[in-house]
């Protein structure tokens, strides 16, 4: 079983990243009330802040504090807990693509749906997609461990020669 947890100087980044945004939030906020003529500015920029910071950045910190599995290739299946509490069984994954970004490398899961219309336009998007960026293994480690047990491709068509250099760049 092949286990990634968020890597820790890149989610310190982020948590940077949302701190700042948070002070964003409220010279903002105080800018906008102030304009208006609002009394009490600061009492509700503070007030947008408290509650960007618990859905941004209290949330970022809670994940890094955690450091628990976010992403297992088990022999049963695939576990991402920012998907699932349970592993999808293999059986259950048509495919997986994978998917350039700028500068990220994003895997695309797609599962077997039942057919309620042929061509359904559901079966074009992904069930899931597991952005490899914040963990701690390389791209081309998770799409290693992931092709051992179900059929993973390039978004570009051009199959495995596509993938090789993709890997190469991310190491």
């Amino acid at each position: 079983m092949t286990r990634f947890r968020y890597s820790r100087p890149k989610f310190r980044v982020a948590l940077a990243v949302g701190a700042a945004l948070t002070a964003t939030v409220c010279a903002v906020a105080w800018m906008v009330l102030s304009a208006l003529g609002v009394g009490d500015a600061w009492l509700y920029a503070g007030l947008a802040t408290a509650i960007f910071f618990v859905f941004v950045s209290a949330t970022m910190l809670w994940r890094y504090l955690r450091g628990s599995v976010v992403l297992a290739v088990h022999p049963t299946g695939l576990y991402d807990s920012r998907w699932r509490r349970e592993p999808v069984p293999w059986e259950a994954i048509r495919e997986v693509v994978v998917r350039r970004r700028e500068d990220e490398v994003e895997l695309d899961v797609y599962l077997w749906q039942p057919r309620a219309m042929p061509g359904a336009w559901r079966d074009l998007r992904p069930n899931h997609t597991i952005e490899l960026a914040p963990l701690d293994g390389s791209a081309a480690a998770v799409i290693a461990a992931i092709a051992r047990h179900v059929t993973v491709r390039s978004d570009t068509g051009a199959g495995e020669a596509a993938i090789i250099p993709l890997l190469r760049a991310r190491g």
